[in-house]
């Protein structure tokens, strides 16, 4: 199960990464978030 806090704080992070000019942490950030939104859509999928 993906919290609602980890996909927040994965998108605060990416925020911070952008704001220090760390595009290539910025885009690592993406990738986990890309992952944690499929992973909680999935399991939205198999309660239903």
């Amino acid at each position: 199960m993906v919290s609602q806090d980890t996909i927040a704080q994965l998108r605060q992070d990416i925020t911070t990464a952008e704001d220090a000019g760390d595009t290539s942490t910025a885009n690592r950030l993406r990738v986990e978030l890309e992952k944690a939104l499929n992973a909680d859509a999935e399991e939205g999928k198999d309660t239903q």
